[in-house]
């Protein structure tokens, strides 16, 4: 039987989190979640108001703790390709959970809820515009250095004028986000194709057909 006593929120919150992964929003009940957290409905109301807020923190949840091994991982050093490669590699690895292969809560979310959900909504985008700042950071890291180890021109050049050279990293940095943005989707492409029951052939195909965007 569900306990009413004090606990502890956040390991209340990371129970709720697995189980809205492994069986999204709608099919987990508050008996469900009062079992899984061990903790009584009143006692969920109490300190999440009801059970969307319960979900709306274990969102908070998800990313503080998973999605943040990707973006540790995007932090890598080495070539651009290769740390997007081992990235995104982990992100299939992370969808392996003691559930099953439950796929990415923030993706579930984004076909379950976000359509009707504003605030699930704002969850979804900010992920994915976290995501991209990742991948766009890691892409211009590789981009500046490009002329750094170039032998200086026993003559040098005219200077180019500022205009130009705004201009030019400013189309390095559009190129970049463009990329990024591409890439921050490809993370819920994999999500989806797991959710959806694709094996890791199909999805290991997919994440190589992505990286050709990177170069």
């Amino acid at each position: 039987m569900a306990r009413a006593r004090e606990f502890e929120p956040e390991e209340a919150v990371a129970a709720a989190m697995r189980l809205f992964r492994s069986k999204g929003y709608h099919d987990s009940s508050i008996r469900d979640l009062s079992d899984c957290t061990g903790v009584g409905p009143y006692g969920l109301y109490g300190v999440f108001g009801s059970k969307h807020g319960l979900f709306l923190a274990a969102l908070d949840h998800y990313r503080k703790t998973v999605t943040a091994e990707v973006l540790q991982a995007l932090e890598a050093p080495g070539p651009a390709r290769e740390v997007i490669a081992e990235a995104l590699a982990r992100v299939l690895e992370l969808m392996e959970t003691p559930d099953g292969r439950v796929g990415c809560l923030m993706c579930n979310t984004a076909t379950e809820l976000a359509p009707q959900d504003p605030e699930a909504a704002a969850k979804v985008k900010a992920h994915l515009d976290l995501l991209a700042e990742a991948f766009q950071k890691l892409l211009l890291r590789e981009a500046k250095p490009a002329k750094a180890g170039k032998a200086a021109p026993k003559k040098a050049p005219k200077k180019a004028p500022k205009k130009a050279l705004k201009q030019d990293r400013g189309k390095v940095r559009e190129e970049a986000r463009d990329v990024a943005e591409f890439l921050a989707a490809t993370v819920y492409g994999i999500g989806l194709l797991v959710r959806a029951g694709q094996d890791d052939a199909q999805i290991g195909r997919y994440i190589k057909t992505a990286l050709k965007a990177v170069g």
